[in-house]
Formats: C-alpha cells, sequence, structure tokens
C-alpha cells in the first residue's frame, strides 16, 4: 500500500512542471513579439529616412541582445520542465543533447545555459553602464562562472573514478569465480 502511495506521489511534479513551461512559454511568445516589434519599429523607421532610426533609450544592438538573454531564460526553464517530466513521468523522444537520463544531466545542461546567459547579461552591461564598475560587475559574473566549471569538472571526475573502481571491482569479483570454479574442476 505504501509503495503504490509512494510512486503516485510522482506525479505531483506536475504542477513545477507546468509552471516551468508555462513560464518558459511566457519568456518565448512575449519576447519573441516584443522583438518583433522592434525589428518592425526600426525598419520601419529605416525605410521612411528617419535620422533616429529606433526611439527607444538603448541602441538596438543592445536591445535585441536582452531579447536574447530573455529567450535564454525561457531555454533554461524549458530544459528543467522536461528535464523533470522525462526523470519523473515519461521518456520524450527528443534530439541526444535534450534526453534527461539523471538529475545530473539536467544539472549540467542548466548549468551550461546558465552561464550563457551570465555572459549575454555582462555583455548588455558592457553596452549600456558605464566602465567605472566593470570589473566588478565581470569578477561577479567570473566568480559564478568558475565555480560552477569547478563543480562539472569535479563531478565528471568522481563519477569516472566511480565507474572505473566499480568495472575493477567487477573484474575481480569476476575473475575470483573464474579461479574458484577452476579449482573445483580439478
Amino acid at each position: 500500500m505504501m509503495t503504490r502511495f509512494l510512486s503516485g506521489t510522482r506525479y505531483l511534479i506536475l504542477v513545477p512542471i507546468l509552471g516551468l513551461a508555462l513560464a518558459a512559454s511566457f519568456f518565448f511568445v512575449f519576447g519573441g513579439l516584443g522583438l518583433i516589434a522592434v525589428l518592425v519599429e526600426v525598419l520601419v523607421a529605416a525605410l521612411s529616412g528617419a535620422s533616429e532610426a529606433h526611439a527607444a533609450s538603448l541602441p538596438v544592438e543592445v536591445e535585441i541582445v536582452e531579447y536574447v538573454h530573455r529567450f535564454l531564460i525561457g531555454t533554461v526553464l524549458y530544459i528543467t520542465a522536461v528535464g523533470l517530466y522525462q526523470l519523473f513521468i515519461h521518456r520524450i523522444q527528443f534530439p541526444s543533447w535534450l534526453r534527461i537520463d539523471s538529475t545530473e544531466e539536467l544539472e549540467t545542461n542548466l548549468i551550461g545555459v546558465t552561464v550563457v546567459v551570465l555572459a549575454v547579461n555582462f555583455m548588455g552591461v558592457v553596452f549600456t553602464s558605464d566602465s567605472s564598475q566593470l570589473l566588478e560587475y565581470g569578477a561577479g559574473i567570473a566568480l559564478p562562472i568558475a565555480a560552477l566549471a569547478l563543480f562539472i569538472g569535479l563531478r565528471a571526475w568522481s563519477t569516472n573514478l566511480n565507474k572505473k573502481t566499480t568495472a575493477e571491482l567487477e573484474g575481480l569479483v569476476e575473475g575470483g569465480e573464474g579461479e574458484h570454479k577452476e579449482a573445483q574442476a580439478s
């Protein structure tokens, strides 16, 4: 009875999956519509020969980078939703880069996209801020990226070491059983 109950509780994960998917959709849809509006505004201004091609306070390049930032955040949310679904509910036929078999793979995918989001965020600050605080801000971005890289590297090393040790132990067990069988046969 308890096993059945605990097995059924895995469907509770559908609540955050739905929330993550809706949030990702929000970033994709409204970000996409906003980006299209900016591009249309720039195109209309350029075709009309206006001297000011973009009315916003930010250069158009920076505004486009900010939309890319929103899409990347949406991507993080989407990968998390899909990964949780694959881990707890059912496998989905996706490209190999989006298949999630463990929480470790989900974390690695999220860390990779998070690093890109941080880098895009820094690039936006480079274009829009004064340079007096740029070093501090850059260090504030670089330190978490370095920590995440160290985390992934150490975990990969540990996983490989575990696999190697397990394989060696299995080889010893199999070898020991073979010697035991040979001794019995003679």
